[in-house]
């Protein structure tokens, strides 16, 4: 296996074990499409309560490191309604720039800063505290 190839596998292990480890879900992935796009994209990952998560990931290798450029993680309600939405889009004026958090929850749409994050290394754990209700 390349060295590119494996770097990106090793993250999609990572986003494997830390999804069971946290959340309790396993989940199948197609490692090779993962490495042959350097996309990685879920579809709606349900929980019990119906409710559900997506992730979603870009990579590229930049001097043999992996780097994710964009990435975006959502969790729905029952109805498919976002409650959380993270990403590293740069319109949003945070202290965490790009690093960012759509908070749905309380109906109107608050952007957050969402701690923790390497500039090439989104911190999942972090989002997964949100959803556990650690994170307000």
């Amino acid at each position: 296996m390349a060295v590119d190839d494996y770097l990106i596998w090793e993250r999609v292990v990572y986003l494997v074990e830390q999804r069971y480890e946290q959340l309790g879900i396993e989940w199948y992935t197609d490692y090779y499409d993962v490495i042959r796009t350097k996309r990685l994209s879920t579809k709606r990952l349900q929980f019990a309560g119906n409710t559900s998560v997506m992730l979603y990931e870009e990579y590229d290798i930049v001097e043999y490191k992996l780097k994710i450029f964009h990435y975006c993680y959502t969790f729905c309600d029952s109805d498919g309604k976002e409650i959380f939405r993270a990403d590293n889009s740069e319109h949003h004026n945070v202290s965490t720039t790009p690093h960012h958090i759509h908070d749905f929850r309380f109906g109107d749409e608050k952007i957050k800063p969402f701690h923790r994050q390497e500039l090439d290394n989104p911190d999942i754990t972090e989002f997964f505290a949100h959803i556990r209700g650690e994170r307000r």
